[in-house]
């Protein structure tokens, strides 16, 4: 009897066995597939919330470009005064992730050593592209006068992209742009030591400090690096005196239409720009940015 009960068991066993193993229940090799499938929907979905400079584009409409940019819907987005307020988002885990275009993704990450680049896992084909996506260069208003002015300005970046000059500045303050606080006094061209300073003509350029390291400002708010040596060789070969305006970067345009300032320098166009134009002229393109890029903590 004890032997007919041990079989009964052993055969029930077998059988039990037999049907997990069919229902797919015990399986290693699925079990490994299913935690691969986890690790990559995880990585897909590691922009939960994301924060950026803000802009004339609202953040819930923000939040709809960069989701679908990502493949993904955000369940915030949040847009801040300046990229030290970004950066301070992001470090006090207000928000997961930062956007910014590629070459001031890649200047904050060169100096703030707790950064990263992140590459979503999902992107839309704007992100997938070797094409430059803007040319940064300076936007006036359409005037008589503006005109004029782009002229000479797009003939002096011509001159400057032929005898090295641009080149030089670029190499200089953007590709081998060092900290705020490594940047030597000397190097940090304060409108009070430009060349320009005596011209009889001023011109007034509108700068927010938004697309580092294009434009930069330091934390008495003047300007410095790239955009200040580009404006001082303009106004040196334009005769004209530049008197920088700092501004918000969301209201920066409206500054400029209401013609507080006479041009802006850092401002973005291309071929994928989807804004009227009827409003505003760009000069000639000084830099050229391809893709946006996304930041978090190491």
């Amino acid at each position: 009897m004890k032997l007919k009960n041990k079989l009964l068991t052993v055969l029930t066993v077998f059988l039990l066995l037999i049907v997990i193993v069919g229902l797919g229940l015990f399986n290693p090799g699925r079990e490994k597939n299913r935690t691969k499938v986890a690790e990559k929907n995880s990585g897909s979905q590691n922009i939960k919330s994301l924060g950026g400079i803000k802009s004339r584009m609202p953040d819930n409409s923000a939040a709809v470009f960069f989701g679908s940019t990502i493949g993904q819907q955000l369940s915030k987005y949040c847009s801040y005064k300046n990229i030290d307020e970004m950066l301070f988002a992001l470090r006090s885990g207000e928000v997961d992730t930062l956007w910014a275009c590629d070459v001031t993704a890649d200047y904050l990450v060169s100096v703030n050593t707790d950064l990263k680049i992140f590459e979503p896992v999902t992107e839309s084909d704007i992100q997938k592209t070797d094409a430059e996506r803007f040319e940064f260069g300076m936007a006036l208003k359409d005037t008589e006068a503006s005109r004029k002015l782009k002229e000479d300005i797009d003939g002096i970046l011509s001159e400057m992209l032929e005898d090295g000059t641009l080149e030089k500045l670029t190499y200089a303050y953007i590709e081998n742009a060092p900290a705020q606080d490594e940047l030597p006094e000397s190097s940090r061209l304060y409108p009070s030591g430009m060349r320009s300073v005596n011209a009889k003509d001023t011109l007034y350029v509108g700068v927010s400090g938004a697309v580092s390291p294009i434009e930069m400002l330091d934390k008495d708010d003047k300007p410095y690096g790239f955009c200040v040596a580009l404006m001082d060789e303009i106004g040196l070969r334009t005769g004209k005196r530049i008197k920088f305006v700092v501004l918000d970067n969301e209201t920066a345009f409206t500054s400029l239409m209401s013609g507080r300032v006479d041009m802006l320098f850092c401002y973005g166009t291309g071929i994928k720009t989807t804004e009227n134009k009827a409003s505003y002229i760009m000069t000639d393109g000084y830099f050229k940015m391809q893709k946006y890029k996304f930041i978090k903590l190491k």
